[in-house]
């Protein structure tokens, strides 16, 4: 998050007063070579993954935006996950991870696209990568090169979700506007520590 380094290590210590529970994993996976992916944990706040821990339900289908450790937390647990990756290299270990670990209710999809194009994203197949059905989780936690591209598959992702489903941003600070301008019926701000990540960070989750 923003501010200068002696404002993010108070943040840092101000958090984990407030969420002693994410003390000791947050320091294990900062002091080991740990990775969300091998972890299957989404990249994302400890606080929101303790609410998808709860919320997720084994009838449900899940679509991504970016495929990592989230990808296996949500086949653990969901009946379906379409995930989409624009990244060559990180789609194949991707592959390479699901087959190990033996899941087979996922569809892993290579998008390619160079985020720097602007305006030829809105018709990309990577934008336009979800089949046109209701999902119950959608997760948006594409590439930041281009720091609009996140908005532009939210608001895509929003002709989607399912009624009581829900569309999870990650690193949501970075996109406020998307609190005050959405169709949800509310959303909570998931602030906390992650795994394998040096500080503070926040994750919203819209509700339809």
């Amino acid at each position: 998050m923003t501010g200068t380094q002696p404002q993010r290590v108070a943040r840092l210590m101000a958090d984990l007063l407030i969420h002693p529970n994410y003390l000791v994993p947050y320091f294990k996976t900062n002091i080991t070579t740990a990775t969300p992916l091998a972890l299957e944990l989404p990249w994302i706040s400890y606080a929101a993954i303790d609410f998808l821990n709860d919320f997720a339900k084994p009838e449900m289908s899940v679509f991504e935006y970016g495929s990592g450790g989230s990808t296996l937390f949500f086949a653990r647990r969901c009946a379906s996950v379409l995930s989409i990756e624009d990244n060559a290299s990180w789609f194949d270990k991707m592959q390479r991870r699901l087959a190990e670990a033996k899941l087979d209710n996922v569809v892993l999809q290579h998008r390619l696209f160079d985020f720097k194009l602007g305006a030829a994203f809105e018709a990309s197949a990577y934008l336009n990568s979800i089949p046109d059905h209701k999902f119950d989780i959608i997760l948006v936690d594409s590439s930041e090169e281009a720091l609009q591209v996140r908005p532009r598959c939210f608001y895509h992702a929003e002709n989607f979700i399912r009624e009581g489903g829900i569309i999870v941003v990650d690193d949501s600070w970075r996109y406020l506007e998307l609190r005050g301008k959405n169709r949800a019926k509310k959303c909570r701000v998931f602030q906390s520590v992650g795994p394998c990540r040096p500080g503070v960070t926040s994750t919203d989750i819209f509700f339809y």
